[in-house]
């Protein structure tokens, strides 16, 4: 592409750009437009961030902890993924439901206040939304209008439109329609913007805004359920604004029509960068809105004689610039409780006081602060005022891995790091930031006897792994097993104050250590074992986090012991995968194994015979291999008959499900998702008994990639082995070597 073709393009991306902004309308075209689209222009702050919500969509999802319904705004695929939230699903709700409250009762009465932990996503769940105002706005779905003040020049009209002494009436407006809304440039002596971008039909007098809302429901343009804001209803012109119209309608006689003359209408972008209904108030002491006088700007000297010799104000601050959108008040009890006493009477409404005037806000209010100051303002003497005005969302740390993984992979991707990022570094990083956050459930004393003990004697890996996978320890029967996973939906709620989740390793200070881990000059890559030295330099100076200054509760929150779960779970991890790379494990055998189990047993359970294809004839149901299979998945206390009677009974249920969800699959059901701990145990078995020839292996491959040469046999296993660690399974050499070497020692010396 040429340079002359690329600046026509870049020129093209710019006017369509402008394109989608709009041309001015004058106020009779936009009450066409709102004819058209009555909802839409009648909406209030609450209502249009829940349209923007729904506009993006949402995912439902199963988790081990029930169906999930994640809202598509917070994967930010309109700004390439930046910004994304991992994770927080519940927090996504509870903020769409008290939108949808607010809509309902058309105000916003009360502040949301998200609060939890140091750096649990509290100001990124903001953020995400506030992109997703930024771009909402800027489509046809999410159009928003404002109004300002335009007055014509003489080269319009020699006669000092609507204001020369002694004239009662302008000449004819350039347009149509009469209206000054199409002038631009020379043709315009003065325009005045409004600061609080007041909504077009405010300029209405609310008696007309009632009738025209009640023709707008007879002739069925607005659902019957629509309810507009208390803005719309019954609010009315900011003070600046009634000014100017009140002196424009005095110096045309009550005439209204030449006053909406002077009427542009146009979109209404808004930007947290330039604080376009979007803004922030950050903790630091100042005052939130107040007014300034512009009488002696000289950018009055333009206006007509009507308007000039007012005694104008603008308001301004991040309530002003926040009106027709979203505040957001940051860390806000870092500030003194007097410094936001205003919000008690803003926040119920919806209006706020200010030396000359009084704003009227159409606005969502929402906060952020750690539990630490939150509990510190319960104990305010206030406290129960505001708290009828505040509600609370909880944001806690994540405790599923895959979701706190997704952190890491967004913000340290392997191509900006400086060396190779090993195989698991992220995954290992997360499950530890998990395990910090776990603690030892405490079952309530309406569940069985057996499901307490089972609870209790939970350990930190084993709840990471039920909350991941759903995955129940392997060291329980199957009856223990299918009523703690039935249990799984409440388990995270079993556990006395503080709340699970708002203790631990923040995201923060994980990625701090693998930003470090990248950086050591004792590896060559950015490993797990470079990681498990930056955690143990961490956890040997107590005072800098309050998580390592929690008493251990057994192995909860005792961090010793976390990180030798950990590294025991890595070796875990590398002994499968040598043995993969080895070809000792392949998943299709024992998945195929398992099938033949499920159909002898279910034969068995009948009393049918099974017919065999190779000697086409029918046979009883293999004995030796249903007891083969169950010395590797059944435990030795457990009934044969009724761990056989269970398993079947599991599979019709699991059927049954997926055929009312109405995604039942073609042939035999998909029995890894059926019983994944049953699966996780026989290809345990699988690999520990080919454990004999991994040591061995092992040897070898270090002593190739050392340069010593092999021969036969062993050279042909050991390039299969080192084509298999360096392709697929995503290692370097260097990694490969540190990783395999590391299992060795642990695993096969001594």
């Amino acid at each position: 592409m040429s340079a002359n073709e690329r600046l026509e393009g870049i020129l093209q991306g710019i006017q369509g750009h402008h394109a989608r902004e709009g041309r001015p309308l004058g106020f009779a075209a936009y009450l066409g437009l709102m004819l058209e689209q009555p909802e839409r222009q009648w909406r209030g702050a609450a209502q249009y961030l829940k349209d923007m919500f729904d506009h993006f969509g949402v995912a439902r999802f199963s988790t081990p902890v029930g169906e999930r319904k994640r809202f598509l705004l917070f994967d930010a695929v309109f700004a390439g993924g930046v910004g994304r939230v991992a994770g927080q699903e519940e927090a996504q709700e509870a903020i769409y439901r008290l939108l949808s409250n607010f809509s309902r009762e058309g105000r916003v009465n009360r502040l949301i206040l998200l609060h939890g932990p140091n750096g649990s996503a509290k100001s990124t769940l903001v953020r995400a939304m506030v992109q997703g105002l930024e771009h909402y706005s800027a489509t046809d779905a999410g159009a928003l209008y404002r109004f300002r003040w335009v007055f014509p020049s003489e080269k319009v009209d020699h006669s000092n439109i609507g204001f020369g002494e002694g004239r009662e009436r302008p000449a004819p407006a350039p347009d149509a329609q009469g209206s000054f809304a199409g002038l631009t440039g020379e043709q315009l002596d003065a325009v005045w913007e409004c600061e609080l971008k007041d909504h077009p039909l405010l300029l209405l007098p609310p008696e007309e805004r009632q009738r025209l809302l009640q023709a707008l429901r007879q002739e069925g343009r607005l659902r019957p359920d629509f309810q507009p804001p208390e803005y719309l209803l019954r609010g009315d012109l900011c003070h600046q604004c009634r000014q100017i119209h009140d002196a424009l309608l005095a110096s045309y006689g009550g005439d209204a029509r030449q006053v909406l003359r002077h009427v542009q209408v146009l979109r209404l972008g808004l930007s947290g960068r330039y604080q376009r209904g979007v803004s922030t108030v950050e903790p630091q002491m100042h005052v939130d809105a107040a007014e300034r006088q512009v009488t002696a700007s000289r950018g009055l000297a333009s206006l007509p004689p009507s308007i000039s010799h007012l005694d104008l104000y603008q308001p301004q601050g991040p309530l002003v610039s926040a009106n027709r959108g979203l505040l957001e008040y940051n860390n806000m009890l870092k500030r003194p409780v007097d410094a936001f006493k205003y919000l008690l009477l803003t926040c119920e409404g919806g209006q706020v006081a200010l030396e000359r005037s009084t704003l009227y806000l159409d606005t969502v209010f929402i906060g952020s602060t750690n539990d630490a100051q939150l509990e510190a303002f319960k104990q305010y003497p206030d406290f129960a005022s505001f708290k009828g005005r505040l509600e609370l969302v909880r944001v806690p740390y994540l405790r599923r891995v895959s979701e706190e993984r997704h952190i890491y992979e967004d913000h340290l991707p392997a191509a900006s790091l400086d060396r190779h990022l090993a195989p698991h570094t992220l995954e290992l990083a997360a499950r530890w930031a998990v395990l910090t956050r776990l603690r030892r459930p405490e079952p309530p004393d309406d569940v069985s006897r057996e499901l307490r003990d089972t609870v209790r004697g939970l350990g930190p890996m084993d709840k990471a792994e039920l909350y991941e996978r759903g995955l129940a320890p392997a060291r329980l029967d199957s009856n223990a097993a299918q009523e703690l996973l039935q249990a799984l939906p409440r388990l995270q709620d079993w556990q006395s104050a503080p709340y699970e989740g708002a203790i631990g390793a923040s995201a923060r200070e994980v990625k701090l250590l693998l930003m470090n881990t990248a950086q050591r000059d004792d590896h060559r890559c950015a490993s797990p074992l470079g990681l498990f030295d930056e955690i143990r330099g961490l956890l040997a100076d107590k005072s800098l986090f309050t998580f390592l200054q929690v008493e251990p509760d057994g192995d909860f929150m005792n961090q010793a012991k976390l990180l030798e779960a950990l590294e025991a779970h890595y070796l875990d991890t590398l002994e499968e995968e040598a043995a993969e790379a080895m070809g000792l494990v392949a998943e299709s055998s024992y998945r195929e194994l398992f099938a033949r189990y499920v159909q002898h047993v279910s034969h068995w359970l009948r009393k049918e015979k099974l017919y065999d294809p190779i000697t086409q004839s029918t046979l009883p149901p293999d004995e030796g291999l249903m007891k083969q299979v169950e010395a590797v998945v059944r435990t030795g206390s457990e009934d044969e008959t009724a761990f056989r009677k269970g398993l079947i009974a599991r599979v019709a249920a699991y059927s049954l499900d997926t055929e009312r969800r109405g995604d039942a699959p073609q042939g035999q059901p998909d029995f890894t998702r059926i019983f994944p701990a049953l699966f996780e145990k026989l290809r345990d078995d699988f690999v520990q008994k080919r454990r004999a020839g991994t040591g061995r292996a092992l040897r070898l491959l270090l002593d190739a990639l050392d340069g010593r040469p092999q021969e036969g046999k062993d050279e042909k296993a050991t390039a299969a082995m080192r084509a298999a660690l360096l392709g697929r399974l995503g290692y370097c050499e260097h990694c490969a070597k540190e990783a395999m070497g590391f299992l060795l020692r642990r695993r096969f010396q001594g």
